[in-house]
């Protein structure tokens, strides 16, 4: 994935839809429940973000009579970590230490988050 690949929000929400559903693939009356009535998106909306979306390679979709079926290409994990690394680099010099000195010292960690950190650290080396 490159930045050109990174999800505007409306489009990430349609995704987090398709990776929450129990069962694959879901069609447009499952996601317009799902994300589309709480966004107050009308059915074109929806429809129109999917459209990208597959366009992108994110999805794919299948028609089967008169309902077009939706499924997720892109792995969850594999997005999450794309745009954490992002994240890292363009706001943190790819550090990672750089971006946990300023949660600490904005307080923005707790003390058991900064213990289950360390426990974290040891275990890895």
């Amino acid at each position: 994935m490159d930045n050109s690949r990174k999800l505007p929000e409306a489009e990430y929400d349609v995704m987090v839809a398709l990776w929450s559903s129990k069962v694959s693939p879901v069609n447009t009356a499952y996601l317009m429940e799902s994300v589309g009535k709480s966004k107050g998106w009308k059915a074109p909306t929806l429809i129109s973000f999917l459209t990208r979306l597959e366009d992108r390679g994110f999805i794919h979709s299948e028609k089967k009579g008169k309902e077009r079926y939706y499924y997720a290409d892109a792995k969850k994990e594999e997005y999450i970590r794309f745009v954490t690394n992002d994240f890292l680099a363009k706001y943190h010099g790819g550090s990672f230490v750089k971006m946990m000195n300023l949660l600490y010292e904005n307080n923005s960690l707790s003390s058991e988050e900064l213990d289950e950190m360390l426990k974290w650290l040891q275990a890895q080396y």
